[in-house]
């Protein structure tokens, strides 16, 4: 091979390296503190869920309920809105299938 075919290749070796170290670090390691998506935190939601229906309850209602429960940490559950708490009503419902609001 000749002098320039060893650079490019170098140069591409390097490039590659560099890529992989970059996109490495960017891509998240260790799960956030906040996560609302964990199976702990998901239990959680299922659990005020659980608790704060009743018959009758519209969604609307129970997300307010569920947002003034005393076990809800508004810090950790900041992303969750009524369209979080129909996504988390249709899981409950194929665990459970008897669940009404």
């Amino acid at each position: 091979m000749k002098t320039i075919e060893w650079l490019m290749m170098l140069a591409f070796i390097a490039g590659l390296g560099l890529s992989t170290w970059k996109i490495y670090y960017f891509l998240p390691s260790k799960p956030l503190e906040d996560d609302d998506t964990t199976s702990n935190s998901v239990e959680a939601l299922e659990k005020i869920m659980i608790e704060s229906n009743r018959d009758g309850i519209t969604e609307e209602e129970l997300f307010e309920k569920m947002r003034n429960h005393p076990e809800f940490d508004t810090k950790h559950f900041w992303r969750f809105n009524p369209n979080r708490l129909r996504h988390l009503i249709q899981d409950y419902r194929l665990k459970e299938p008897n669940f009404r609001l």
